[in-house]
């Protein structure tokens, strides 16, 4: 059974947990970060256990897709994907949400 990082108790399975980026961090970053802290996992040993994060998406696409410009605000909307036994939702406002996969 494996257990929440939070609270050290088990973890139910279709729970959600939230992270939010710093401003100044790539999304893909965030995510790598997000997962890493809830599966326990180093961030390297992340891709040496799923492979790596652009097998799933793009990171560079990602961090792109939500980036303010000199010209342009950041897009709105989100963009969900499937990585390391979660999905992933990530939102414009940095925020990364991770569900268990059923």
């Amino acid at each position: 059974m494996e257990t929440d990082s939070s609270t050290g108790g088990p973890r139910l399975q279709n729970e959600t947990t939230m992270y939010q980026s710093d401003p100044d961090q790539p999304l893909s970053e965030a995510v790598l970060d997000a997962i890493a802290s809830e599966s326990g996992l180093d961030v390297l040993e992340l891709a040496d256990e799923f492979g790596p994060l652009y097998d799933a998406i793009d990171p560079n696409a990602l961090d792109s897709l939500f980036q303010s410009t000199a010209t342009a605000e950041r897009s709105v909307g989100s963009v969900t994907f499937e990585y390391a036994t979660y999905q992933v939702t990530v939102d414009q406002t940095g925020c990364v949400e991770l569900s268990d996969q059923q």
